[in-house]
């Protein structure tokens, strides 16, 4: 039998600790967390890491928000976002917390 899981599902899931599977949140491209949303916050639930869930979460609610008439997140959110995120790379790159 063949397995259809896709590689970056599969990288998450055997991912050796949380800085491993911080990098691939990071890099997973929209269209993975718009599709397998669920499974990718199992999978961080699974292995206990609360902040990749809040990541998935964000960026989920992020990709599904109203835009305003320029195109963009409103200013808040965005903000927001990016400031969580800035927060993750720093983690995912050797800093601290997470």
């Amino acid at each position: 039998m063949t397995d259809s899981m896709l590689p970056i599902l599969r990288q998450m899931r055997d991912a050796d600790g949380d800085r491993e599977r911080a990098k691939l949140l990071l890099a997973c491209p929209d269209s993975v967390i718009l599709n397998y949303c669920s499974t990718l916050d199992h999978i961080c639930e699974k292995a206990r890491f609360a902040a990749g869930q809040d990541f998935i979460r964000l960026r989920f609610a992020n990709l599904l928000a109203v835009r305003g008439a320029d195109g963009n997140l409103p200013i808040p959110v965005a903000h927001h976002f990016e400031d969580f995120r800035a927060g993750f790379a720093h983690f995912a790159n050797g800093g601290g917390r997470a």
